[in-house]
């Protein structure tokens, strides 16, 4: 098992990151693979951290209303990712900065407790360890230095893109492990 990957009573999850909250915003999403291998159906159910303040579960990205649980059906491994199912946390505390590791318990109904450390990525990663999110947070965030070149502003003198990109339907369902 590698440092990304965490399992108990049949349930795995791998590579748990959450997108940082935006500056001055105390809200982040969470995301992570998660596979059952246990002989029974298990449900996500809650997620606890005392520097969080509460947590909602989302299965269908389009429905803005949160569910009681992310079922989890034997043999399956379920996705969530941005644009998929996800836990949103809400009035986080105190988080580490970008590049660092968030703990967090989350609950299962059967296979109980299980501690993670998911991985802080940029605000707006489109996935885990996203090196082009990463960098922009980096250069928005770090402190000019002395010697450094100016940086230039590319936004200007381009019409905003509209209407690209499709919604992909299905994305979070569970799927038979592999």
């Amino acid at each position: 098992m590698s440092a990304h990957e965490y399992e108990k009573g049949g349930i795995k999850v791998e590579h748990p990151w959450l997108r940082a909250p935006r500056d001055g915003e105390s809200d982040a999403n969470l995301f992570m693979v998660v596979y059952n291998r246990s002989d029974a159906a298990d449900r996500l159910i809650g997620v606890k951290s005392p520097e969080i303040g509460g947590f909602d579960l989302h299965v269908a990205p389009q429905f803005a209303v949160a569910t009681d649980a992310i079922f989890l059906p034997t043999g399956s491994k379920v996705t969530l990712a941005p644009g998929a199912s996800f836990v949103h946390l809400s009035g986080i505390k105190k988080i580490n900065p970008v590049g660092w590791g968030f703990e967090l318990t989350l609950v299962f109904e059967k296979a109980g407790e299980l501690l993670i450390d998911a991985a802080i990525d940029a605000p707006d990663a489109a996935h885990a360890h996203d090196a082009e999110a990463m960098e922009r947070w980096e250069k928005a965030h770090r402190t000019p230095q002395a010697g450094d070149a100016p940086v230039e502003d590319h936004r200007s003198g381009h019409e905003e893109q509209k209407g690209q990109g499709e919604a992909q339907p299905g994305l979070g369902e569970p799927q038979p492990a592999q």
